[in-house]
């Protein structure tokens, strides 16, 4: 897989340098990008000068800032594992996140909020694509991010193990009336329809944000900044 932008290459080769097989520099930006190639050279990583029009087209015209870098696949976390190691206390579970900046967005709230994992579901749902990587500003290096088959299931899966699930929708309570200490699990819904009515009936209590403008809803990255705040500030 291709990944672009300066943040996005820089975590991924501090991150995990064994999975980047090369940088690419534009050769017209070779001159700003110094930091980036001393980080791949001390890592090891191998660096290629390319025509500023080979970056742009591996870049699918994306903003790459002249660097881009090819990574091998095997980004996606094992669920069980996170869930079971010592610590793990908060997942955010989105529900057919379809917008590749959303999912991005809510990465780079996922890693300042401390999430210890995000689940998406295989089907009907953006995944770890190089516009989402792009957008998490590098934060999808340092987020673990599971897929899973069935999020019911998973919900399930989660309460078995002493979570406290709950959805966010219209209708429940507002955050100060939740205790969010223990173990969490926030879900977040699709960018239109929201929560699944199967996922949402899986939850063990509804979280609405309140408003006082004249719009009904958040974005729904804005939304996971809102909610992972509520959650941590209780946590503390």
């Amino acid at each position: 897989m291709i990944i672009y932008g300066l943040n996005p290459v820089m975590e991924a080769i501090r991150s995990e340098p064994e999975r980047v097989r090369y940088i690419g520099i534009s050769r017209e930006h070779g001159s700003k990008l110094q930091k980036v190639i001393a980080e791949a050279k001390k890592a090891g990583v191998a660096v290629r000068q390319l025509p500023p029009e080979q970056v742009d087209r591996l870049a699918g015209r994306g903003v790459h800032n002249g660097v881009v870098a090819e990574v091998s696949a095997g980004g996606y976390a094992d669920f069980d594992d996170v869930v079971e190691r010592e610590g793990t206390s908060f997942v955010l579970i989105l529900d057919g996140i379809t917008d590749p900046q959303n999912l991005g967005a809510i990465l780079r709230v996922a890693d300042g909020f401390g999430v210890d994992l995000v689940v998406l579901p295989e089907h009907d749902s953006v995944g770890l694509t190089p516009v989402a990587v792009k957008a998490s500003a590098g934060a999808s290096q340092w987020v673990p991010v599971a897929q899973v088959t069935n999020l019911s299931r998973t919900i399930e899966r989660l309460q078995k193990g002493g979570y406290w699930v709950y959805g966010a929708a219209g209708g429940g309570d507002a955050p100060s009336a939740i205790d969010f200490t223990g173990k969490v699990a926030l879900v977040l819904g699709n960018e239109g329809k929201g929560i699944r009515r199967n996922v949402l009936e899986h939850c063990d209590r509804i979280v609405t944000i309140p408003m006082r403008g004249h719009l009904e809803s958040l974005n729904v990255a804005t939304a996971a900044a809102v909610l992972c705040y509520e959650v941590r500030r209780a946590q503390q």
